[in-house]
């Protein structure tokens, strides 16, 4: 799911290049994520992060996410 599907978003998507890694035998390092996530834009990262909310709402409780609506009022004291 793309927040805000527009025909900007969906041309992008087309033309998105991916970066690929295999790592055998040890543990992966953090370099190559924090160059990728880096080189996207702060769109890109809130898109990606919505999709994972997303999928895990869809997974945990089978629906989609739904925003709080709680209303709180505070009331702060008089500071003398």
């Amino acid at each position: 799911m793309i927040v805000g599907d527009s025909k900007d978003n969906q041309s992008a998507a087309r033309t998105a290049q991916f970066k690929t890694r295999v790592v055998r035998g040890r543990p992966a390092d953090r370099e190559f994520d924090i160059e990728f996530w880096q080189g996207q834009s702060d769109e890109a990262k809130f898109n990606a992060v919505w999709e994972m909310i997303v999928f895990a709402e869809e997974f945990k409780h089978g629906r989609a996410p739904v925003f709080d609506r709680t209303i709180t009022k505070v009331i702060r004291g008089r500071r003398d």
